[in-house]
């Protein structure tokens, strides 16, 4: 009996995943959000890439600033760790907004969340651009 009470659970638990993932996808300015989102991802780890990949020395310039030159110098793998708190940033707005699917301001809420996400990746990307022309120019 424990078994398909266990079942039981587990089943209503996927379908009640299901359908909070469904009323953020269903939103409709989410169409906007994910996708843009996304693509600022995917930007975010290109840049990453061409970094890592063009970069011919050991050392990788990842802060600078005007009054004290450079802050930060570390392995240029850590470059990768830029994107990679843009991804979780986006998941987790993705994961709150589902969250909220039954709260009465699920549409505001789905809209701070995923807007600042897309904003954040927009500014995720200006720096690893300056990162770029602080190591390369």
């Amino acid at each position: 009996m424990a078994y398909s009470n266990f079942y039981a659970r587990l089943h209503s638990g996927a379908q009640e995943l299901t359908s909070a993932f469904g009323s953020v996808f269903r939103f409709y300015p989410s169409r906007f959000y994910l996708p843009a989102g996304f693509l600022w991802q995917i930007l975010a780890w290109w840049q990453a890439w061409f970094i890592f990949h063009n970069l011919t020395g050991d050392l990788l310039v990842l802060h600078y600033t005007v009054d004290f030159g450079v802050d930060l110098a570390s392995d240029p793998s850590r470059i990768f760790l830029y994107p990679l708190f843009g991804l979780v940033v986006w998941f987790a707005a993705l994961v709150v907004a589902a969250i909220f699917y039954r709260h009465r301001d699920f549409k505001i809420i789905t809209h701070l969340l995923l807007g600042v996400s897309v904003v954040f990746g927009a500014f995720l990307s200006l720096a690893l651009l300056a990162i770029y022309l602080i190591n390369f120019f």
